[in-house]
């Protein structure tokens, strides 16, 4: 066959139905993947064979991987190849040179026998204009990943909650007055001024019939006025989205909240049985009839009077953090959401429990460590906190307020076993004397900690850290936040120290690039998702933070610090981020599943077993535990040796 000729029509279908098992090509239309098909050609590489090496020009194509794996390469300081990461089916190289149109910097070597679909530059430029999910891929890739997973996991979760109360309501019964409707050719500029004067998100587009022909909405404004630069005395067709998504009036909130998922709008049309338009449900509308929102709950534990009321209020944060699920809460946001509502259970507790306590003489601060001092708490999540206090006579002795202040802290730390967060197996609870202690005893344990570094002091570092107030006195805590991350920050032999024992323990893949799965108790293969994946992530954050003198706590927040004080470039601290919060996401949807019974109980609650896995989440989980990988290797290049 010539360069030139077409391939059969048996090649270009068998090539697409290839191309539809992998994103982005199973969202891309018809025409696009005819496209492909017809300019790609398939090429072999043996074992061990360079694919792309450094090159000065821009690469004159665009590589997708059919079958076999390709790595990777960049030379060390001693010339030795260093792997940096692995490709395999559906995975396409090199974007970055050919997107911002520059030579390879890294070596694309085939690891087994390797067959690519060789895609030549004009056609992927070509793909790159015409094609929005191409684009979008290319440009944002795990995180154009992660849209999809989410909205999957959010249709699975919407379908689940259509059963609790409030999602069997007939849609009719929302609609609070008449569609505000416009026709195709009425100007944007008309329809813009008619919904602000309405104080409305959305206006459907209607034919003469009053059948639906598309929707605007306050959502499309930016992207499809504002940045694409249209003309507001261009009609309104130009803007809307179409085809629209209808629901009789009939149908349930249930019904449109799948559907909202499904689809990921925010907008429902509701059509009579002549298929005129009735109303408009939103999202919004869907989230007001669920039992319990998140500043109703907030309320409800303001008003506790008690441990059994903030025991129910326990409950109904756990039964939330799925509802929130179901309504695309992002996991940095649902995280945060939980951990803000355990604060204010934990403040809550402390204000209800302190008028049996003597607890005066002393300026107190009750501290949250580990996930709920990085507002990264899960519904499975035991107690790290602390108490720190300052005497307000400078000559009174610690101990004997110390004998005062743990039976406060005992009371506290019980009750919030009570409410489902576990005693620490560890001890590291107020209740302990070691860690109710005043702010110089608390500044001398990390000052011990950063000066020694020996196992047990990077083991408390690790856990003690990512500290945050959740009661009392905050600047107590500050100032010692302060004063060690001056103390960390002139320490380099103790990062070192820290990195070496973070890097001990490496994302679970292959010398292949496939998930290594360990099989627990049951012989149920799979992986521990904080153990093997967030530890890594929550380590190197830390690392970097302490490194750059950053005071923040959560993860992403100190990703984002420490990358803009030691120059990261913003594209790979997006992509740890992303992969980080996807594997938080998951080991939240694990959780769920075993409360829920969908998998059996296990001794860790975040082991995911593989086979619950699709292949779009194995796709993810591999691409999330390369992004580990990388912020590794970023440890080993700044703390060498």
């Amino acid at each position: 066959m010539s360069a030139k000729s077409t391939p059969a029509t048996t090649v270009l279908t068998a090539i697409r139905q290839v191309l539809l098992s992998h994103e982005p090509f199973s969202s891309m239309s018809g025409g696009d993947l005819d496209r492909i098909a017809r300019a790609a050609k398939i090429r072999y590489f043996a074992p061990g064979e360079v694919i792309l090496a450094p090159e000065p020009e821009r690469p004159s194509h665009c590589f997708i991987v059919r079958q076999g794996v390709v790595r990777g390469e960049r030379p060390n300081a001693s010339g030795d190849p260093t792997a940096l990461w692995e490709l395999d089916a559906g995975d396409m190289f090199p974007l970055g040179a050919l997107l911002a149109g520059r030579g390879v910097s890294s070596i694309y070597r085939s690891l087994a026998d390797t067959f690519v679909f060789s895609l030549p530059v004009d056609a992927f430029d070509q793909l790159i204009a015409t094609s929005a999910p191409f684009q979008d891929f290319c440009t944002r890739r795990l995180a154009h990943l992660l849209d999809i997973s989410r909205a999957r996991f959010q249709a699975e979760y919407a379908s689940a909650v259509t059963e609790q109360r409030g999602l069997a309501t007939p849609l009719g019964s929302l609609v609070r007055g008449e569609a505000v409707t416009v026709t195709p050719t009425t100007p944007i500029g008309d329809a813009l001024r008619e919904m602000e004067e309405r104080r409305i998100g959305s206006m459907p587009v209607v034919d003469g019939a009053r059948h639906p022909v598309g929707i605007f909405t306050r959502q499309d404004v930016i992207g499809r006025i504002v940045l694409a630069g249209a003309r507001l005395d261009a009609p309104i067709a130009d803007v809307m989205s179409a085809p629209v998504i209808t629901l009789p009036m009939h149908a349930t909130a249930g019904d449109a909240a799948v559907a909202m998922a499904r689809r990921g709008i925010r907008h429902v049309v509701l059509v009579d049985d002549a298929g005129g338009v009735s109303g408009v449900v939103s999202e919004r509308d869907l989230f007001g009839l669920q039992r319990l929102s998140v500043r109703e709950l907030a309320s409800s534990i303001r008003r506790a009077p008690d441990l059994p009321a903030l025991v129910q209020c326990a409950s109904d944060v756990r039964s939330l953090s799925y509802a929130l699920v179901a309504q695309g809460v992002a996991s940095g946001q649902l995280t945060r959401m939980i951990s803000s509502l355990n604060d204010q259970l934990v403040s809550r507790l402390l204000d209800v429990t302190a008028p049996r306590h003597d607890i005066s003489g002393a300026t107190l601060c009750w501290i949250g460590m580990g996930s709920e001092g990085r507002s990264e708490q899960t519904i499975a999540t035991d107690q790290d906190n602390g108490l720190i206090f300052v005497a307000n006579d400078p000559a009174a002795d610690a101990d004997a307020i110390r004998q005062r202040l743990v039976p406060f802290a005992r009371e506290v730390n019980e009750g919030l076993d009570a409410c489902g967060y576990p005693l620490c197996k560890g001890g590291v609870m107020a209740m302990n004397p070691r860690w109710c202690a005043s702010l110089d005893e608390w500044r001398t344990a990390f000052y011990a900690w950063i000066d020694r570094g020996d196992p047990q002091s990077l083991l408390e570092a690790n856990i003690f850290f990512d500290f945050r107030a959740l009661w009392g006195e905050a600047a107590l805590a500050e100032v010692l936040r302060v004063d060690i991350a001056g103390r960390a920050k002139g320490n380099p032999r103790f990062l070192k120290q820290m990195s070496d024992n973070a890097l001990s323990v490496r994302p679970p893949l292959n010398w292949m690039g496939e998930i290594s799965a360990k099989e627990d108790d049951k012989g149920v293969a799979g992986i521990d998702l904080k153990h093997s994946g967030t530890a890594a992530f929550v380590d190197g954050a830390r690392i970097l933070a302490l490194a750059s003198g950053a005071t923040a706590t959560n993860t992403v927040e100190r990703l984002q610090a420490a990358g803009a004080e030691k120059g990261i470039a913003e594209g790979e601290i997006n992509a740890w981020a992303d992969a980080f919060e996807y594997l938080q996401f998951l080991r939240l949807r694990t959780q769920h599943r075993r409360a829920s019974g969908m998998l059996p109980a296990s001794e860790s609650p975040n082991l995911v077993p593989l086979d619950d896995l699709s292949e779009l989440d194995r796709r993810i989980l591999k691409e999330a535990l390369r992004q580990c990988r990388k912020l590794q290797q970023r440890l080993e290049v700044d703390y060498p040796g």
